[in-house]
């Protein structure tokens, strides 16, 4: 009984850690969804994005996403905004946070872990990739 009690415990603290959210919806302006583990999702203001999530706004729609580490992303009308992945952990010293735009438009003001880690920051884009140092910048993809 007790074994059975401790691996019940063990899979909650994983499912725990396994869902902690990259950031939150602080601004949204029309219809935006979120494909996460196969379900679309409309976001509304205050909900939480993550690793994998795969965002995207419709005609006349925008949102702006503030990251665990202060990044601030804004995503214009038609675009389609990938996750790949987000780890802040500057305990541990691990920074990561690649993205992927396939369309549309995306402002970014850059937050604490381009600050700590310059490497850790990347969005790709069809034909390029950006390596982010520290600032704020745009970027358009048709």
């Amino acid at each position: 009984m007790k074994f059975l009690a401790i691996n019940i415990l063990i899979g909650f603290l994983s499912l725990l850690l396994a869902s902690e959210s990259s950031g939150f919806i602080k601004k949204l302006n029309g219809k935006v969804s979120v494909l996460r583990d196969s379900k679309v999702i409309e976001l509304k203001i205050g909900d939480k994005v993550f690793e994998k999530d795969i965002v995207k706004t419709q005609n006349k729609s925008s949102i702006g996403i503030i990251f665990n580490d202060n990044t601030l992303v804004s995503l214009g009308p038609n675009t389609d905004f990938i996750i790949e992945e987000y780890i802040f952990k500057p305990a541990e010293n691990k920074q990561s946070f690649i993205s992927r735009l396939s369309k549309g438009t995306l402002t970014c003001l850059t937050g604490l872990m381009s600050k700590l880690n310059p490497e850790a920051m990347k969005i790709k884009a069809k034909t390029a990739s950006i390596g982010i140092r520290g600032t704020h910048f745009a970027i358009s993809v048709d």
